[in-house]
This record gives C-alpha cells, sequence and structure tokens, in this order.
C-alpha cells in the first residue's frame, strides 16, 4: 500500500496522531501543511496522491477553497473537521470529497474510512464518471426550457437549495422595483416552493400596503452578511419587515448577498431559515463563486417574461395510438423522455453491469423500487433473488434476526432456524428501501456487511461469505440526517458509491401526458368503462398542479378520475388541495373535520413531541400504544412527511 498522504491541518498534535496513524497502518504521508498556501506548495512539490483536509485553517482561506482547486486538479481528498451542521456539509458536498471525518475520530474511524474512500475512487475512475456540472450550466439549461418563468425559478431555488438551505429566498432589485424585477420563493409544508408576488406575500402575512410603507424607511443592511442567533434577532430589531415575516414563519437565521449586474443594476439575495444557526463564510464564498449563475438566474429567468407553454394537444384518441405513444416513451418499463429522465436512464446503464453500490434518492411516490428492479434485471444477476427490504418496516427488536438471520434458541421465540434476507439474497441484489429508517446500531451492523461480505447469524459463533450487490433508496436527505446524528457518516459515504436522483414530477412534467395515458390504458383494460382519453381541459389541471405525492399520486387520481367518468372521455379531473401542516380554518368558521384529519393531526403533534421519533423507548409509537409498524403505515398513508415534525 503506497498512496502517498497529505495531511492539511493546522492543530499540529492532531496532525500528528494522523501521521502516526496513517503510517502504522502502511499510507507514507508526504507531509503535514497548516494552511491552504502551504499545503498548494506541498501539492506542487510532493505529489500526494490523496489529501485529509481540514476546514477550517491558517489564513484567509479555508479547506472548501481548497477542495475546489483539488476537484480541477484530480487528486482525490477527505475532510476532517470538528464541524458537521448541514451548512457545513452543503458547502463541503459541493466540492465533492471522497469522505468526511468527524473529529475527535478513533483509528478504526480514520482506517475505514480510508477504505471506503479508495473503493469509491476505484469505482469512479472504472465509471469514468463525467464532470460535475456546475451550478452555472445547470441555471443555463433551465433558462432554456420552454417552461414558464414561475417553473424556472421554483428549478433553479431547488438547484440552489443543494448548496444553500433555505426556507425562504427573496431576490430584489435594491432600486425601484417594477413587476418582474423581484420574486419571493417560499418552501410550503410538502417542501415545494411557492413563487409569491410582493402583495401575494403581504396578503398572506395579513399585512397592509401602507404599513409596509411605513416600514420602509428601516435601514437596510448592504454587505454580504449572515446573521445567526443573537446576531439574527438583533437584525430584526432594525428592519421590521424582516421581523413580520420571520415572526410569521418561525426563521431564525439569515444570509445576504448582493449583485451588480454588467449594467450597473443591482440585486440582492435573501435567504432566511428556520434553524437557528443556518449560515456561515463558506456559503458566502460559494455564492461568490457562484456570481456568473446568480447573474444567469437574474437575466435568463428573473426578468424573462413567460413562455408560451401549450399543454400537450387534446388527446380525444384510441387506445391503440395511446399505447404506441407510450411504447415509444418508456425505458425497460419506466415510462417518460424528459432530459432529467433520461439523465437517469444514462446512469443506469452505466451502473446496472457492475457491482457497484448505488444509492437511490427522490421523494416518495418518484419510482424508487421500480429503478432498483430495472438496475437488477438488466446486471449479470439478473437470474438471482432480488431480495426486497422495507427498513422503515422492519420491528426494531427484530432487525438483526430479520436481516441476518437466526439459530434455534438464539432468542426467546427462536423455535426454528431462519434465514435473513442478506442470505436470501446471496448470488443476486438485496433492496434496502427507506434505508434512512435504519437505528443506528443496526447501521452498524450493516457497514461490517459492506465491509467484510459476511453475514454472523443471531446465536452463531460462525461468520458466512456472502456475494451480494446492495442497492439502497431513502425519500430523506441523508446529509442532512448525517448532521442531526441519525445517520453514520461512514455508513453514507459507503452506500453513496454510484448515487442515482429521481426528479419529482413536478420538475419533469413534460412527461405528465404520456405517464396520464399509460395509466388510463392500464386501468381501461381491467375495467368495463369505454373512456379512450383525456380532455385537453383535463390535461392542463394535471399540468398546472404541482405533485406532492409524485407519479404514485397521478396513478392514483387518473384511476380516480377513469372510475368516476361518464363518457368516453375524461373531460374534468378533481385536484386535490394540498393540506397544510397546521390546524384547518375555514373561511366561515366552524368545520367538521374528517376522521382521517383528526388522526393526522393528532399523529403530528405525537411525532413534534417526540420530536420525530417512531420507534423504541420514547417513541411516538409507544406513546400512541401500538405496533411501529402499525403507525409507519399510517404516516404513509396520511401523507405526513419527515419536514412537518421539525
Amino acid at each position: 500500500m503506497e498512496e502517498n498522504i497529505l495531511i492539511v491541518e493546522d492543530e499540529f498534535i492532531v496532525a500528528n496522531d494522523l501521521r502516526i496513524m496513517l503510517q502504522k497502518a502502511g499510507y507514507k504521508v508526504c507531509g503535514i501543511a497548516p494552511s491552504v498556501t502551504k499545503a498548494v506548495e506541498l501539492i506542487r512539490t510532493k505529489k500526494p496522491d490523496w489529501i485529509l483536509l481540514d476546514i477550517f485553517l491558517q489564513g484567509t482561506k479555508t479547506g472548501i477553497d481548497l477542495g475546489g482547486q483539488l476537484g480541477e486538479m484530480g487528486i482525490p481528498f477527505i475532510y476532517i473537521s470538528a464541524n458537521t451542521n448541514q451548512a457545513i456539509l452543503e458547502a463541503a458536498k459541493a466540492t465533492a470529497p471522497y469522505g468526511f471525518l468527524v473529529k475527535p475520530f478513533r483509528e478504526k474511524d480514520l482506517l475505514i474510512m480510508l477504505d471506503i474512500a479508495l473503493y469509491r475512487h476505484e469505482q469512479s475512475k472504472k465509471f469514468n464518471h463525467p464532470k460535475v456540472v456546475s451550478l452555472e450550466e445547470q441555471i443555463e439549461q433551465i433558462a432554456a426550457k420552454a417552461d414558464s418563468r414561475e417553473e424556472k425559478l421554483k428549478q433553479a431555488a431547488t438547484i440552489i437549495q443543494s448548496i444553500i438551505p433555505f426556507d425562504y429566498l427573496s431576490i430584489i432589485k435594491t432600486e425601484a422595483v417594477a413587476d418582474g424585477e423581484h420574486a419571493y420563493l417560499i418552501k410550503n409544508a410538502l417542501n415545494i416552493f411557492q413563487v409569491l408576488s410582493h402583495s401575494e406575500l403581504l396578503d398572506l402575512m395579513a399585512v397592509s400596503q401602507r404599513d409596509y410603507r411605513s416600514w420602509k424607511s428601516s435601514p437596510a443592511e448592504t454587505k454580504n452578511q449572515f446573521y445567526n442567533n443573537f446576531d439574527f434577532s438583533r437584525l430584526k430589531l432594525d428592519n421590521l419587515w424582516l421581523k413580520s415575516l420571520s415572526d410569521h414563519y418561525k426563521y431564525q437565521s439569515a444570509l445576504s448577498f448582493h449583485l451588480k449586474l454588467t449594467d450597473g443594476h443591482a440585486y440582492k439575495f435573501s435567504f432566511l431559515s428556520d434553524g437557528s444557526d443556518s449560515y456561515n463564510k463558506l456559503q458566502l464564498d460559494l455564492l461568490q463563486k457562484n456570481e456568473a449563475a446568480l447573474m444567469n438566474l437574474i437575466g435568463g429567468i428573473l426578468l424573462k417574461k413567460d413562455a408560451i407553454v401549450k399543454p400537450a394537444p387534446a388527446l380525444r384518441v384510441s387506445s391503440v395510438p395511446i399505447a404506441r405513444a407510450v411504447a415509444d416513451q418508456n425505458f425497460n418499463g419506466i415510462i417518460g423522455q424528459s432530459h432529467l429522465l433520461k439523465a437517469v436512464f444514462n446512469k443506469i446503464t452505466i451502473v446496472a453491469p457492475d457491482n457497484t453500490s448505488v444509492l437511490i434518492t427522490g421523494e416518495s411516490g418518484t419510482g424508487k423500487e421500480r429503478i432498483a428492479q430495472t438496475i437488477h434485471k438488466l446486471s449479470p444477476r439478473k437470474n438471482k433473488p432480488l431480495v426486497t427490504v422495507n427498513c422503515a418496516a422492519l420491528p426494531v427488536n427484530l432487525i438483526e434476526s430479520e436481516l441476518f438471520g437466526h439459530e434455534r434458541g438464539a432468542f426467546t421465540g427462536a423455535t426454528e432456524k431462519r434465514t435473513g434476507k442478506f442470505e436470501q439474497a446471496d448470488g443476486g441484489t438485496i433492496f434496502l428501501d427507506e434505508i434512512g429508517e435504519l437505528p443506528l446500531d443496526a447501521q452498524v451492523k450493516l457497514l461490517r456487511v459492506l465491509q467484510e461480505k459476511e453475514i454472523e447469524k443471531l446465536g452463531s459463533n460462525h461468520t458466512k461469505k456472502v456475494n451480494i450487490r446492495i442497492i439502497a433508496a431513502t425519500n430523506r436527505n441523508l446529509e442532512k440526517e448525517v448532521a442531526e446524528g441519525r445517520f453514520r457518516l461512514d455508513l453514507y459515504y459507503r452506500l453513496n458509491v454510484f448515487p442515482i436522483e429521481l426528479p419529482a414530477l413536478r420538475q419533469r412534467k413534460e412527461d405528465i401526458p404520456v405517464l396520464a395515458n399509460y395509466f388510463l390504458k392500464r386501468f381501461v383494460k381491467k375495467s368495463n368503462k369505454t373512456v379512450t382519453g383525456i380532455s385537453e381541459h383535463a390535461m392542463q389541471s394535471l399540468m398546472d398542479y404541482d405533485w406532492p405525492g409524485n407519479i404514485r399520486e397521478l396513478e392514483h387520481l387518473i384511476e380516480r378520475s377513469l372510475l368516476l367518468s361518464k363518457d368516453d372521455l375524461i373531460e374534468s379531473i378533481d385536484i386535490p388541495k394540498v393540506v397544510s401542516a397546521g390546524p384547518a380554518q375555514a373561511a366561515g368558521g366552524f368545520r367538521i373535520r374528517t376522521m382521517e384529519e383528526m388522526e393526522r393531526e393528532h399523529i403530528l403533534e405525537i411525532l413534534k413531541v417526540c420530536k420525530g421519533k417512531v420507534f423504541g423507548p420514547g417513541g411516538a409509537a409507544e406513546m400512541l400504544n401500538i405496533p411501529s409498524t402499525t403507525l409507519n403505515s399510517k404516516i404513509k398513508k396520511l401523507g405526513i412527511h419527515y419536514e412537518y415534525v421539525k
């Protein structure tokens, strides 16, 4: 093992401990640098194979500044830091490291993370991964679309959200503001961005134009700055508009970034978060580096008038053309031809023939299980079993037995020998759905299986080698789960060798007509209906909806619309109203709530008390006195998302 490693760390004791650990394990350490400047000098002279990189260093530059340069140089690196809050992780993630090690750590942790990083680097070279698309290129792609201005702004906000966490973003021209020269984006309870005009925002907050005008004289901050905790509270005292907005939406921290365009006009980006410590200097540096992307967002999206987006043509057609249209727009049974979905198809084609671990991410209802099935079907393991495990439905006290099996008599009630899911999948693929729900102690055991490729049944003194491919999926933000201590960082990096992110349906609305026709054709076959299509008006209503439940919601809505239809054409579709996370209030006063609404609100309140914990002592299932599997089913059925219970 002749890996040549450079340590970039300004605390000598920590750096020296790292050097001793690495040399003891057979690695070669070519130097220690306390600053970015010294690190660049050593990189030029020593030519390291790997770099262990602290984030906060001597001098004005951070490790994340150097991380961006290392990506351009093609030198793999791992961050080492005492900080793992979400803001730090998001900024670090943008530089594509091969790992993140949290101080303090044990020698074993260091060696495992290095092993994972080396494995991921080898896989990366094998797949010849394309260069990460920059923020500027992503904004350019969005600006070039035929979507409406509002839709483009929402897509741009989603991309910016990946590097700067926020719940509110305003983009305002700092001079006299005219219509179309500003935008306000607020993330709602379903984690979907809503684009508002200034008057709409005032109406939502019940603030009159007269009151707002009286606040305009409040001092305005003009520098790039972040405000957390006490600084944010003090800022609100000087800005009555910010105070009103933050008190209404419960925001607790802010970040301001000012930008001057080439035409001399100035704009201000204001980010607000409901976290009390969400922002830092690293994010200001990221925004500074991405000024060109933000300028393009203003010029190419904010100031552009809406393109005329025509809905799909009227679909009064027979089932034969519908069938042909669907057949022309699917990949191995996955329906759609949008550019975002084609990017997913390309990744599947690349990774399927290999044995690499795959992590599929995306919102609920985007089709993660179908993607896993497709990867298995296109792999050399296709004739071997694909075993699916719903990690959220595993009883806490039986997780190890379910996954790894047990011997007879291993515990009370173990009356016979059991083969676990991993052993069942031997030679094939195991699909770990909702991996983010796995408890921490089970995560430790899973990491061992990934490292050693062997399992040990409960009650057994022997291990058994298994030949399996792991595909995992989650609708959670695992970086956030790591930052908040609910998911192991080393396991995350081990699983995240080849990530596939599935787009939400609202991000690929061009696929809605063909998906709707596909579901309609399928349900017509099962019914005695003679419906042949969907009217233009009904299709437009589908195109205008944001689809918080994604493809699954569309499927159910088409089935319901078919059952309610009385003609050969679906003329209208009853689009559901988004239920807010708070208590329902009717304009006319008291409203009788359904049993489902009451149950949903009760579960939400219990989850908030338990801080989102479902399983185990002090969890919501214990407080409600129902099995955790039953509660988890109710959470899914009632559409309760993690974001609701923060």
